[in-house]
């Protein structure tokens, strides 16, 4: 457990609080209204998404591999989803469940720090059951903004050290298709209260399978 990690899930409801304010607990609200079944979250921090699932959920499994936030949801669990609702220490590239495991997987800016998006994503699509559900917000490559794509490579290499290896030209929404999930739906939108390097945003739903 290093101090940046220590440092980084002390602080990052606090760096995360404008934006939340201003645009990401709505999306969230939006994304997860209609969540329902056994679940589960990748990467989970500190719980923000604690809040947003709805009765219809009926087992939450959470999964995080910093143990510094892993602490703090355990701690978040406990006053909100403690009777349906369990936390692992699991890495998103190596989750220890049974295949056909779940109905919907869900992963809020997550993709952007894994080591291997792609491999994440096969894992997801294997703890997924067939046409389950795959609910997703993340920050990406700016694609309709080419200005901006220079100013997200220029910062990248910071980006990475300082905000627990996050990447800021990940096309993402390419990454979900070629890995072979079916949207169901997309919103390409800008994040507001953030760097403009982090606003371009993608928020949808994919299928395990054919729609």
């Amino acid at each position: 457990m290093s101090i940046r990690s220590y440092f980084m899930a002390k602080f990052y409801d606090a760096s995360m609080k404008k934006m939340e304010e201003a645009c990401l607990s709505e999306w969230r609200q939006q994304l997860l209204s209609d969540v329902s079944g056994d679940v589960l979250e990748i990467g989970s921090g500190t719980g923000i998404n604690l809040s947003h699932y709805p009765s219809s959920v009926n087992k939450l499994t959470l999964t995080e591999p910093e143990p510094h936030m892993l602490n703090m949801l355990r701690n978040k669990i406990d006053g909100v989803m403690k009777e349906k609702c369990i936390a692992a220490e699991y890495s998103a590239d190596a989750l220890n469940f049974p295949d056909n495991s779940f109905d919907a997987v869900v992963s809020t800016l997550v993709l952007c720090s894994v080591d291997s998006a792609n491999t994440v994503l096969s894992e997801i699509k294997r703890v997924l059951k067939p046409d389950g559900k795959f609910y997703f917000i993340e920050h990406v490559i700016a694609k309709d903004t080419p200005h901006l794509i220079k100013w997200q490579k220029l910062f990248q290499p910071i980006w990475i050290f300082m905000c627990g290896n996050c990447h800021l030209t990940r096309d993402t929404e390419t990454t979900i298709a070629d890995a072979g999930f079916q949207f169901q739906s997309i919103e390409r939108l800008k994040s507001i209260g953030s760097p403009a390097i982090v606003s371009p945003t993608i928020k949808g739903i994919a299928i395990n399978g054919k729609i």
